[in-house]
């Protein structure tokens, strides 16, 4: 039973703290609190059971036969410690697994987005100021988003707004 108490927390509490949200702060305090009751009240008692001075109690009693049946009794207590009869741990170490290689996938998804962020960067980069662009240059480097005088718009003069994009529009 010695090996079988925690002698210091297994949870790192500082970094828990700074991967908790502002607004869950008071959240977090309540919940390190009440672990630390948890702890507290479990090392309020003894790691194993108390020695007890069974030769004093048999000079003291009529009869030693009940002393004795107690000493045998006290000496076969055992406390047993939990065990995971139905295997979660193992359930869960394999859930963080998955959890790992489906997090692994993901950070890959991202690296490739970010990649092309990147790309999407330097070809901007390359762009010329805006107060330096034209209306042509903007045509040329943005022909979706360019003005065509060969098909006007009507105010708002946003894409939602036009006779096309409306429908049963002068129908």
């Amino acid at each position: 039973m010695a090996g079988k108490r925690v002698a210091k927390s297994l949870v790192d509490w500082a970094a828990f703290a700074e991967r908790v949200p502002p607004g869950e702060k008071d959240i977090f305090r309540l919940f390190k609190a009440k672990s630390t009751g948890f702890i507290t009240k479990i090392h309020q008692y003894p790691e194993s059971l108390p020695a007890i001075d069974f030769a004093s109690y048999k000079k003291l009693l009529k009869n030693p036969k009940l002393v004795e049946t107690f000493e045998a009794g006290y000496a076969a207590l055992t406390i047993p410690y939990p065990t995971d009869k139905e295997n979660i741990k193992g359930a869960v170490s394999s859930e963080e697994k998955e959890a790992e290689a489906d997090m692994k996938k993901q950070v890959e998804g991202l690296q490739a987005m970010i990649s092309e962020a990147e790309l999407m960067l330097k070809k901007l980069d390359t762009l010329p100021k805006p107060h330096e662009m034209t209306h042509e240059m903007f045509a040329d480097y943005f022909p979706e988003s360019a003005v065509d005088p060969e098909k006007p718009t009507m105010y708002p003069h946003a894409k939602p707004y036009q006779p096309e994009n409306i429908p049963n529009f002068l129908k």
